[in-house]
Protein backbone atom coordinates (compact mmCIF):
# COMPACT_ATOMS: atom_id res chain seq x y z
CA UNK A 1 0.00 0.00 0.00
CA UNK A 2 1.36 3.41 -1.00
CA UNK A 3 2.24 5.69 2.05
CA UNK A 4 0.86 9.47 1.91
CA UNK A 5 2.11 12.06 4.39
CA UNK A 6 0.48 15.20 5.15
CA UNK A 7 2.54 18.23 6.45
CA UNK A 8 0.61 21.06 7.97
CA UNK A 9 0.72 23.42 11.11
CA UNK A 10 -1.69 21.35 13.36
CA UNK A 11 -4.95 19.10 13.89
CA UNK A 12 -6.72 21.37 16.06
CA UNK A 13 -10.59 20.76 15.93
CA UNK A 14 -12.03 23.66 14.84
CA UNK A 15 -9.77 24.19 11.56
CA UNK A 16 -11.75 23.95 8.71
CA UNK A 17 -8.12 22.53 7.24
CA UNK A 18 -7.80 20.11 10.18
CA UNK A 19 -11.42 18.34 9.67
CA UNK A 20 -10.65 18.02 6.18
CA UNK A 21 -7.59 16.00 6.43
CA UNK A 22 -8.78 14.11 9.03
CA UNK A 23 -12.04 12.85 6.51
CA UNK A 24 -9.81 12.33 3.72
CA UNK A 25 -7.88 10.06 5.33
CA UNK A 26 -10.90 8.04 7.07
CA UNK A 27 -12.29 7.64 4.31
CA UNK A 28 -9.35 6.88 1.92
CA UNK A 29 -7.93 4.59 5.20
CA UNK A 30 -8.38 1.19 2.57
CA UNK A 31 -6.53 2.48 -0.24
CA UNK A 32 -3.30 4.40 1.46
CA UNK A 33 -1.07 4.47 4.21
CA UNK A 34 -0.89 7.31 5.84
CA UNK A 35 1.37 9.75 8.03
CA UNK A 36 1.19 13.01 9.64
CA UNK A 37 3.91 15.71 10.58
CA UNK A 38 3.03 18.80 12.19
CA UNK A 39 4.93 21.51 12.21
CA UNK A 40 4.66 23.53 15.13
CA UNK A 41 0.86 22.78 16.78
CA UNK A 42 -1.08 19.79 18.31
CA UNK A 43 -3.23 17.08 17.33
CA UNK A 44 -6.18 17.34 19.06
CA UNK A 45 -7.71 14.18 16.64
CA UNK A 46 -6.15 11.55 18.89
CA UNK A 47 -8.13 9.17 19.35
CA UNK A 48 -9.82 8.85 15.48
CA UNK A 49 -6.52 8.91 13.97
CA UNK A 50 -4.88 6.28 16.36
CA UNK A 51 -8.26 4.37 15.94
CA UNK A 52 -7.30 4.61 11.99
CA UNK A 53 -3.43 3.67 12.27
CA UNK A 54 -1.98 7.22 11.07
CA UNK A 55 1.11 7.80 13.21
CA UNK A 56 1.39 12.21 13.90
CA UNK A 57 4.82 13.04 14.30
CA UNK A 58 6.10 16.88 15.56
CA UNK A 59 8.51 18.82 13.72
CA UNK A 60 9.87 19.41 17.87
CA UNK A 61 10.36 15.91 17.79
CA UNK A 62 12.14 15.01 14.99
CA UNK A 63 13.93 18.11 13.68
CA UNK A 64 14.68 19.63 10.30
CA UNK A 65 16.16 16.34 9.28
CA UNK A 66 14.08 14.06 10.93
CA UNK A 67 11.35 15.66 8.92
CA UNK A 68 13.11 15.64 5.60
CA UNK A 69 14.03 11.54 6.46
CA UNK A 70 10.40 11.05 6.87
CA UNK A 71 9.14 12.29 3.69
CA UNK A 72 11.90 10.96 1.87
CA UNK A 73 10.53 7.51 2.75
CA UNK A 74 7.22 8.36 1.62
CA UNK A 75 5.55 8.07 -1.95
CA UNK A 76 3.65 10.95 -1.83
CA UNK A 77 3.69 14.02 0.15
CA UNK A 78 0.70 16.31 0.33
CA UNK A 79 1.72 19.59 1.97
CA UNK A 80 -0.11 22.34 3.57
CA UNK A 81 0.23 26.00 4.41
CA UNK A 82 2.89 27.91 5.86
CA UNK A 83 5.94 26.51 6.59
CA UNK A 84 4.92 23.22 5.12
CA UNK A 85 5.13 24.10 2.07
CA UNK A 86 9.07 25.63 2.59
CA UNK A 87 10.07 22.17 4.26
CA UNK A 88 8.20 20.16 1.67
CA UNK A 89 10.41 21.90 -0.75
CA UNK A 90 13.69 20.02 0.20
CA UNK A 91 12.05 16.25 0.06
CA UNK A 92 13.04 14.07 -3.06
CA UNK A 93 9.38 12.63 -2.92
CA UNK A 94 6.62 13.97 -5.50
CA UNK A 95 5.08 16.78 -3.64
CA UNK A 96 1.52 18.42 -4.32
CA UNK A 97 0.21 21.29 -2.36
CA UNK A 98 -3.33 22.42 -1.41
CA UNK A 99 -4.14 26.08 -1.40
CA UNK A 100 -6.73 27.03 1.19
CA UNK A 101 -7.32 30.13 1.36
CA UNK A 102 -7.51 33.16 -1.24
CA UNK A 103 -4.68 35.48 -0.35
CA UNK A 104 -2.05 35.41 2.35
CA UNK A 105 -0.48 38.52 3.66
CA UNK A 106 3.00 37.09 2.88
CA UNK A 107 2.43 37.66 -0.61
CA UNK A 108 2.49 41.10 -0.62
CA UNK A 109 5.82 41.00 -0.03
CA UNK A 110 7.58 40.83 -3.57
CA UNK A 111 10.45 38.42 -2.26
CA UNK A 112 8.18 36.27 -0.55
CA UNK A 113 5.96 35.89 -4.03
CA UNK A 114 9.41 35.72 -6.14
CA UNK A 115 10.38 33.19 -3.58
CA UNK A 116 7.29 31.06 -3.72
CA UNK A 117 6.90 31.34 -7.65
CA UNK A 118 10.19 29.50 -7.24
CA UNK A 119 9.23 27.03 -4.73
CA UNK A 120 5.80 26.31 -6.77
CA UNK A 121 7.76 24.57 -9.41
CA UNK A 122 8.89 21.62 -7.83
CA UNK A 123 4.81 20.75 -6.78
CA UNK A 124 3.46 18.45 -9.19
CA UNK A 125 -0.26 19.25 -8.67
CA UNK A 126 -1.72 22.75 -7.27
CA UNK A 127 -5.13 21.80 -5.68
CA UNK A 128 -7.24 24.99 -4.68
CA UNK A 129 -10.22 24.22 -2.43
CA UNK A 130 -12.37 26.55 -4.88
CA UNK A 131 -12.67 28.51 -7.55
CA UNK A 132 -11.86 31.67 -5.91
CA UNK A 133 -8.65 30.40 -4.27
CA UNK A 134 -7.70 29.14 -8.38
CA UNK A 135 -8.10 32.29 -9.24
CA UNK A 136 -6.44 34.86 -6.38
CA UNK A 137 -4.01 32.26 -6.81
CA UNK A 138 -2.41 32.30 -10.30
CA UNK A 139 -2.59 36.06 -10.11
CA UNK A 140 -0.66 36.04 -7.13
CA UNK A 141 2.25 32.72 -7.74
CA UNK A 142 3.47 32.92 -11.20
CA UNK A 143 2.71 28.83 -12.25
CA UNK A 144 1.97 26.85 -14.28
CA UNK A 145 -1.84 26.74 -14.70
CA UNK A 146 -2.43 23.43 -16.15
CA UNK A 147 -0.76 22.26 -12.81
CA UNK A 148 -3.66 23.46 -10.94
CA UNK A 149 -6.88 21.82 -9.86
CA UNK A 150 -9.91 22.61 -8.17
CA UNK A 151 -11.17 19.96 -5.90
CA UNK A 152 -13.83 21.84 -3.48
CA UNK A 153 -13.78 21.01 0.05
CA UNK A 154 -16.35 18.58 1.34
CA UNK A 155 -18.13 18.27 4.11
CA UNK A 156 -18.82 14.13 5.93
CA UNK A 157 -22.74 14.73 5.81
CA UNK A 158 -23.47 11.88 8.24
CA UNK A 159 -21.99 13.42 11.10
CA UNK A 160 -24.86 16.28 11.18
CA UNK A 161 -28.82 16.14 11.48
CA UNK A 162 -29.73 16.79 7.74
CA UNK A 163 -33.17 17.56 8.86
CA UNK A 164 -34.97 20.57 8.65
CA UNK A 165 -35.70 23.46 11.29
CA UNK A 166 -38.84 24.73 12.50
CA UNK A 167 -39.52 28.46 14.19
CA UNK A 168 -41.73 28.01 17.17
CA UNK A 169 -43.88 31.16 17.63
CA UNK A 170 -43.33 31.56 20.85
CA UNK A 171 -39.92 30.99 21.41
CA UNK A 172 -38.17 33.30 24.31
CA UNK A 173 -34.52 32.75 23.46
CA UNK A 174 -33.30 32.52 20.01
CA UNK A 175 -29.86 31.71 19.44
CA UNK A 176 -27.32 32.65 16.88
CA UNK A 177 -23.77 31.27 16.22
CA UNK A 178 -20.09 31.01 14.96
CA UNK A 179 -17.79 28.34 14.91
CA UNK A 180 -14.39 29.46 14.50
CA UNK A 181 -10.83 31.10 15.83
CA UNK A 182 -10.71 34.07 17.71
CA UNK A 183 -8.80 36.09 14.96
CA UNK A 184 -8.98 38.94 12.57
CA UNK A 185 -10.27 37.03 9.72
CA UNK A 186 -13.14 36.34 11.52
CA UNK A 187 -14.72 39.51 11.87
CA UNK A 188 -16.14 38.15 15.06
CA UNK A 189 -16.49 42.15 16.20
CA UNK A 190 -19.41 42.54 13.63
CA UNK A 191 -21.16 39.57 15.51
CA UNK A 192 -20.71 41.70 18.59
CA UNK A 193 -22.13 44.63 17.07
CA UNK A 194 -24.87 42.88 15.68
CA UNK A 195 -26.69 42.02 19.21
CA UNK A 196 -26.95 45.65 19.59
CA UNK A 197 -29.10 45.52 17.24
CA UNK A 198 -31.46 42.49 18.32
CA UNK A 199 -33.70 42.51 20.81
CA UNK A 200 -33.16 40.75 24.23
CA UNK A 201 -34.50 36.85 22.76
CA UNK A 202 -31.09 36.71 20.74
CA UNK A 203 -28.34 35.30 21.66
CA UNK A 204 -25.08 34.91 20.67
CA UNK A 205 -23.06 31.77 20.77
CA UNK A 206 -19.32 31.75 19.82
CA UNK A 207 -17.60 28.31 19.42
CA UNK A 208 -13.92 29.08 19.41
CA UNK A 209 -10.75 30.63 21.16
CA UNK A 210 -7.84 31.98 20.23
CA UNK A 211 -5.47 35.41 20.65
CA UNK A 212 -8.50 37.84 20.84
CA UNK A 213 -10.70 36.25 23.09
CA UNK A 214 -9.95 39.04 26.19
CA UNK A 215 -10.63 41.70 23.31
CA UNK A 216 -13.57 40.68 21.79
CA UNK A 217 -15.00 40.23 25.59
CA UNK A 218 -13.87 43.24 26.73
CA UNK A 219 -15.60 44.72 23.24
CA UNK A 220 -19.43 43.10 24.16
CA UNK A 221 -18.83 44.28 27.61
CA UNK A 222 -17.99 48.01 25.93
CA UNK A 223 -20.95 47.50 24.15
CA UNK A 224 -23.14 46.17 26.54
CA UNK A 225 -24.31 43.03 25.49
CA UNK A 226 -22.42 40.84 27.43
CA UNK A 227 -25.37 39.01 28.76
CA UNK A 228 -25.95 38.04 25.26
CA UNK A 229 -23.16 36.81 24.35
CA UNK A 230 -21.87 33.01 24.75
CA UNK A 231 -17.72 32.60 24.96
CA UNK A 232 -18.11 28.89 24.67
CA UNK A 233 -14.13 28.83 24.27
CA UNK A 234 -12.81 25.04 22.66
CA UNK A 235 -16.36 22.75 21.65
CA UNK A 236 -15.39 19.81 20.32
CA UNK A 237 -18.95 18.42 19.59
CA UNK A 238 -19.93 20.40 16.96
CA UNK A 239 -22.64 18.39 15.71
CA UNK A 240 -24.45 18.74 19.01
CA UNK A 241 -23.25 22.43 19.34
CA UNK A 242 -24.88 23.26 15.61
CA UNK A 243 -28.35 21.56 16.99
CA UNK A 244 -28.46 24.05 19.67
CA UNK A 245 -28.82 26.55 17.17
CA UNK A 246 -31.54 28.64 15.33
CA UNK A 247 -29.60 30.59 12.86
CA UNK A 248 -25.77 30.25 11.86
CA UNK A 249 -23.80 33.59 10.64
CA UNK A 250 -20.18 33.19 8.87
CA UNK A 251 -18.97 36.87 9.35
CA UNK A 252 -15.49 36.16 7.76
CA UNK A 253 -13.36 39.20 5.77
CA UNK A 254 -12.36 36.17 3.74
CA UNK A 255 -12.57 32.45 3.15
CA UNK A 256 -11.45 29.90 1.03
CA UNK A 257 -14.15 27.70 0.76
CA UNK A 258 -16.64 27.76 4.39
CA UNK A 259 -16.76 24.51 6.06
CA UNK A 260 -18.29 25.77 8.91
CA UNK A 261 -21.07 27.20 6.86
CA UNK A 262 -21.52 23.79 4.95
CA UNK A 263 -21.31 21.94 8.44
CA UNK A 264 -24.54 24.36 9.60
CA UNK A 265 -26.39 23.78 6.30
CA UNK A 266 -25.79 20.24 6.97
CA UNK A 267 -27.94 20.72 10.68
CA UNK A 268 -30.69 22.69 8.74
CA UNK A 269 -29.63 26.03 10.27
CA UNK A 270 -30.59 29.18 8.02
CA UNK A 271 -27.31 30.40 6.86
CA UNK A 272 -26.06 33.84 6.70
CA UNK A 273 -22.47 34.87 5.32
CA UNK A 274 -20.56 37.69 3.93
CA UNK A 275 -20.18 37.88 -0.09
CA UNK A 276 -16.53 36.41 -0.06
CA UNK A 277 -14.77 33.93 -2.66
CA UNK A 278 -15.34 31.01 -0.78
CA UNK A 279 -18.20 31.45 1.19
CA UNK A 280 -20.70 32.84 -1.74
CA UNK A 281 -20.05 29.99 -3.59
CA UNK A 282 -21.97 27.83 -0.76
CA UNK A 283 -24.36 30.22 0.71
CA UNK A 284 -27.83 31.82 -0.82
CA UNK A 285 -27.33 35.03 -2.64
CA UNK A 286 -30.27 36.56 -0.61
CA UNK A 287 -28.25 35.52 2.70
CA UNK A 288 -25.16 37.19 1.84
CA UNK A 289 -24.11 40.74 3.35
CA UNK A 290 -21.03 42.31 2.74
CA UNK A 291 -18.14 42.67 5.37
CA UNK A 292 -19.50 44.28 8.31
CA UNK A 293 -22.47 45.27 6.71
CA UNK A 294 -24.06 44.77 10.44
CA UNK A 295 -27.50 46.80 9.71
CA UNK A 296 -28.40 44.97 6.66
CA UNK A 297 -27.61 41.45 8.33
CA UNK A 298 -30.24 42.72 11.38
CA UNK A 299 -32.73 43.53 8.97
CA UNK A 300 -32.72 39.60 7.05
CA UNK A 301 -32.36 38.04 10.61
CA UNK A 302 -35.13 39.97 11.62
CA UNK A 303 -37.04 39.43 8.88
CA UNK A 304 -36.51 35.82 8.64
CA UNK A 305 -37.53 35.40 12.37
CA UNK A 306 -40.69 36.49 12.24
CA UNK A 307 -41.73 34.66 9.29
CA UNK A 308 -42.22 30.66 10.23
CA UNK A 309 -42.98 29.81 7.07
CA UNK A 310 -40.04 31.94 5.71
CA UNK A 311 -37.83 30.40 8.19
CA UNK A 312 -39.08 26.92 7.56
CA UNK A 313 -38.10 27.21 3.65
CA UNK A 314 -34.23 28.56 4.22
CA UNK A 315 -33.93 25.88 6.57
CA UNK A 316 -34.90 23.30 3.72
CA UNK A 317 -32.96 25.24 0.99
CA UNK A 318 -29.48 25.02 3.68
CA UNK A 319 -30.11 21.00 4.27
CA UNK A 320 -30.75 21.24 0.13
CA UNK A 321 -27.61 22.96 -0.98
CA UNK A 322 -25.26 20.94 1.74
CA UNK A 323 -25.74 17.58 0.36
CA UNK A 324 -23.65 19.37 -3.18
CA UNK A 325 -20.61 19.04 -0.96
CA UNK A 326 -20.64 15.64 0.40
CA UNK A 327 -17.02 14.60 1.15
CA UNK A 328 -17.24 11.47 -0.78
CA UNK A 329 -17.23 13.54 -4.24
CA UNK A 330 -13.77 15.33 -2.65
CA UNK A 331 -12.67 12.29 -1.30
CA UNK A 332 -12.99 10.05 -4.93
CA UNK A 333 -11.39 13.63 -6.75
CA UNK A 334 -7.82 13.38 -4.59
CA UNK A 335 -7.62 9.68 -4.82
CA UNK A 336 -7.86 9.61 -8.95
CA UNK A 337 -5.53 12.70 -8.51
CA UNK A 338 -2.75 10.55 -6.13
CA UNK A 339 -2.93 7.62 -7.79
CA UNK A 340 -2.52 9.80 -11.49
CA UNK A 341 0.95 11.25 -9.40
CA UNK A 342 2.18 7.58 -8.17
CA UNK A 343 1.50 6.08 -11.48
CA UNK A 344 4.15 9.01 -13.07
CA UNK A 345 6.94 8.30 -10.74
Amino acid sequence: MKKIVHITNDLQRLGGVQRLLVDLMTLQNNDFKFEVILTRGKNEYVDELKALGVEVFHKGDLGFLGVIKRLNAADLVHTHLYPSIYIAYFTNTPTIVTEHNPHYRRRDILFIKTLESIIYKKFKRIICISEGVKTKFLESIKADSSKAYVINNGVNLERFSQTAKTLSADAKEINIGMVGRFAPQKDIKTLLKLMTLLDDRFVLNLAGDGELRSEYEDYALSLGVSNKVKFLGQVNDIPTFLDSLDIYVQSSHWEGFGIAAVEAMASGLPTFATNVDGLNYVVAKENLFEVGEVKVLSLKIKNLMKDADLYKKASVEAQVKSAEFCINKTVKLHSQLYKNILSET
